[in-house]
C-alpha cells in the first residue's frame, strides 16, 4: 500500500543560508545562460554540467548545470537573474556524487515503459511534481538531497527539508525512476485547473458579462465542461467557447446552436468560426 501524504509538500520559508557548505544550484540550461551567468559571478567555480558524459552530451550548450552555491554572495545578491530557473538543494554529498544521482533523473519511465525527458529542475514544474509523489517515491527521488527551495512567480521562496537522506544513484541508472499513470491523471487535472483559473483571470478584466467572481467562475466551469463534451478541447477554442457564451449566453444554448456546435464530425474551429459569424450577424 502506498503511504500518501496529507498535505502539501512545498511550504513559505524564509530565505536559504547561504554560509553552510552544503548548498547547491541547478539552473536550467535551456531556459537561461547558465554558464555565462555563473561566471560573472565566480571566477572559480565548482560545477557539473548534468549532461556531461550521458547520452544527452550532444544537447551540452543547454545542459542543466549543478554549482556549489555556498559563500557565494555575488551571486547570492544578483538572484534576480536566475532564480525563476533554478532549485536550490541541499546536500552532504559532494558535488560529484550528487551531479552523478541528479543524472540517473534527467529522464524516467513512463506507463508504456518508453523514457521521456523529465524537467525536474524547473521551478514552473517541481513543486507539482514533488506534491504528487508519495512520502516513499520521495524519499527515493532525493537520495542524498536532504533540501528543495525554489522561488515563485511572486519571488517568494517556498521549500521543504528531510531527514530521510539515502544513498544516491549513478547516471547509468538513468530511467529508473517510473511515472504511474496516477501521476499523469494528476498532472493533467492540474492543468486543467490552471487553465481553467486562467480563464477565470483573463474574463475578471472585462466587464461586459456583469457578473460576481463567484457567478463567473461558475459559469467559465460549467462552459468548459460543456465545450468537451461536445469535442471542444484545445485551449483557445476553449476560450473561443467560452467567451462566446459569456457575449450570447442565450443564443448559445438555442437548438440551431447546439446542433451547430456537437456535429463531431466537423473541426472545432470550423463549428466555432460558423457559430460566431452567426451570432455576429455576419452571413455570406
Amino acid at each position: 500500500m502506498r503511504q500518501e501524504r496529507e498535505h502539501r509538500l512545498m511550504q513559505a520559508v524564509e530565505d536559504p543560508d547561504i554560509e553552510r557548505d552544503d548548498l547547491y544550484l541547478l539552473l536550467d540550461g535551456a531556459a537561461l545562460p547558465a554558464l555565462q551567468i555563473i561566471y560573472q559571478h565566480d571566477d572559480e567555480p565548482r560545477l557539473e554540467p548534468l549532461y556531461r558524459g550521458t547520452r544527452h552530451e550532444s544537447m551540452l550548450e543547454c545542459s542543466p548545470i549543478l554549482y556549489s552555491l555556498a559563500g557565494q554572495h555575488l551571486m547570492w545578491q544578483n538572484r534576480e537573474r536566475w532564480q525563476s530557473a533554478g532549485l536550490l538543494l541541499k546536500s552532504a554529498a559532494s558535488i560529484d556524487e550528487l551531479a552523478s544521482h541528479l543524472r540517473s533523473l534527467l529522464s524516467v519511465r513512463l506507463p508504456s515503459g518508453e523514457l521521456a525527458f523529465c524537467r525536474f529542475y524547473d521551478p514552473a514544474l517541481s513543486e507539482r511534481f514533488f506534491d504528487s509523489l508519495t512520502q516513499d517515491e520521495l524519499s527515493a527521488w532525493l537520495g542524498p538531497i536532504s533540501g528543495v527551495w525554489l522561488t515563485t512567480e511572486h519571488s517568494e521562496w517556498r521549500g521543504f527539508t528531510t531527514n530521510q537522506i539515502s544513498l544516491g544513484r549513478t547516471a547509468d541508472d538513468e530511467g529508473w525512476f517510473s511515472i504511474r499513470p496516477e501521476h499523469l491523471v494528476h498532472w493533467q487535472q492540474q492543468e486543467r485547473q490552471r487553465f481553467i483559473q486562467r480563464l477565470i483571470n483573463h474574463f475578471s478584466a472585462d466587464d461586459f458579462h456583469e457578473k460576481s467572481a463567484p457567478e463567473l467562475e461558475a459559469v467559465v466551469k460549467q462552459r468548459v465542461h460543456e465545450a468537451e463534451t461536445f469535442g471542444i478541447e484545445a485551449e483557445q477554442h476553449l476560450l473561443a467557447y467560452v467567451e462566446l457564451a459569456l457575449q450570447f449566453p442565450d443564443a448559445i444554448d438555442s437548438p440551431e446552436a447546439r446542433i451547430g456546435l456537437t456535429n463531431k464530425e466537423e473541426a472545432a474551429e470550423h463549428r466555432l468560426a460558423r457559430i460566431e459569424a452567426s451570432l455576429l450577424g455576419l452571413h455570406g
